[in-house]
């Protein structure tokens, strides 16, 4: 479900960079007290994150795409059932709004990032084509081991 068009941005950022900067901080003295805020290195809207997962995962993304007021219309009436659907989609009203903002590391007076540390974050798009590629690759060998060999060798007997 995209809100207002998928248009809030994002900074992902790769787990493994995490753990680096963690690792790097807790070797530092200096960084006793020290506030770090961690973000990718591309900015992404929401929208081009799941298109590119999408397109990955050589599938069209399906969208269902409402103004934040519309969806709270809906959500509220009287006839609606999203309670049984919020508990497997994130379609809950505190989800969205979250949803609907940027999330990105806006460097600050006495904030640290990543650059403070001499580390250059992976881009994430790397990371998802990464994971994807190894989806694919998972799903084909498992329909090919749910085959008899018979259909694999192309014998209907």
């Amino acid at each position: 479900m995209l809100i207002d068009g998928g248009k809030a941005k994002r900074q992902p950022v790769v787990d493994n960079d995490i753990v680096l900067a963690v690792n790097r901080i807790l070797q530092m003295e200096e960084s006793k007290g020290q506030i770090y805020e961690l973000g990718g290195s591309h900015v992404y809207t929401f929208k081009e994150l799941m298109e590119f997962i999408g397109n990955n995962l050589n599938r069209r993304p399906f969208y269902i795409d409402y103004s934040y007021e519309d969806f709270m219309k809906l959500y509220l009436s009287p006839n609606s059932n999203w309670e049984k659907a919020a508990n497997w989609v994130k379609i809950r009203p505190d989800s969205l709004v979250q949803m609907r903002k940027d999330n990105l590391i806006i460097k600050k007076q006495g904030v640290k990032t990543f650059e403070d540390l001499n580390i250059i974050p992976l881009a994430t798009h790397h990371t998802i084509s990464d994971l994807c590629n190894w989806l694919i690759q998972k799903v084909t060998i498992e329909s090919y081991d749910n085959r008899s060999i018979a259909e694999l060798e192309g014998h209907d007997d």
